[in-house]
C-alpha cells in the first residue's frame, strides 16, 4: 500500500529539489539545514534593519531612497547567494538530493528531466513575460514581440540549467 504525500512533504521536496522518496533521515536534514538558514536569515534581519535605521537618522531622512536601494540590494543579495547558496552546498555535500539510478533506467530517468526541464522553462517564461508586462506602465510589455522573443530564450536557458542541476543529481548504482 503505497502511502499518499501530504502537501507539506510536496512543499518540502519542490524547495529543497529531492527527487524520489523523502524518509525519515532527510526530511530531519532538511529540517535542520531550514531552520540554520532562517536563524541566520532572522538575525541578519535585525542587524540590518538597525544599520539602517541608524544611518537614516544620521542622515536626517535627505537620501532615503537611495539609502533604501542599497538596503533592498543588499537583503536580496544575501537571500540569494548567502542563504541560497547555503542550502544548494549543504544539501549537495550531506547528499541529500541525490536520486540513486540503476544503470539500465539512467536514459529514461534523463527523458523525464528533460520533460521536466521543459515545463519548467515554458512556465519560467511564461510567468516572468506575463508578471513583467503587467508592471509595466500601460501593459506595454506584453504586446512587444521583442520583449516576448527575450522571454522566450529566458525560459530556454532556464530550463537547460534545470535540466543540468538536476541531471548533477542523479547518481548511477550498479
Amino acid at each position: 500500500m503505497e502511502i499518499k504525500e501530504t502537501r507539506a512533504t510536496k512543499m518540502l521536496k519542490r524547495f529543497y529539489g529531492v527527487q524520489g522518496v523523502l524518509d525519515e533521515y532527510r526530511r530531519h536534514e532538511l529540517y535542520k539545514i531550514g531552520n540554520t538558514g532562517f536563524m541566520v536569515m532572522f538575525y541578519y534581519t535585525l542587524f540590518s534593519n538597525f544599520i539602517v535605521l541608524l544611518i537614516l537618522s544620521f542622515d536626517n531622512y535627505k537620501h532615503t531612497e537611495d539609502i533604501i536601494l542599497w538596503f533592498l540590494m543588499a537583503n536580496i543579495l544575501f537571500v540569494v547567494i548567502g542563504i541560497s547558496g547555503y542550502i544548494v552546498t549543504t544539501t549537495k555535500r550531506r547528499q541529500l538530493i541525490e536520486k540513486d539510478v540503476e544503470a539500465k533506467d539512467i536514459q529514461s530517468q534523463k527523458k523525464r528531466l528533460v520533460d521536466i526541464s521543459i515545463r519548467q522553462g515554458v512556465c519560467f517564461g511564461t510567468l516572468t513575460f506575463i508578471g513583467n508586462g503587467i508592471m509595466s506602465p500601460g501593459f506595454r510589455e506584453l504586446t512587444s514581440w521583442h520583449i516576448m522573443i527575450v522571454y522566450i530564450i529566458e525560459g530556454i536557458l532556464f530550463g537547460i540549467t534545470m535540466y543540468f542541476f538536476q541531471r548533477m543529481n542523479l547518481k548511477t548504482v550498479k
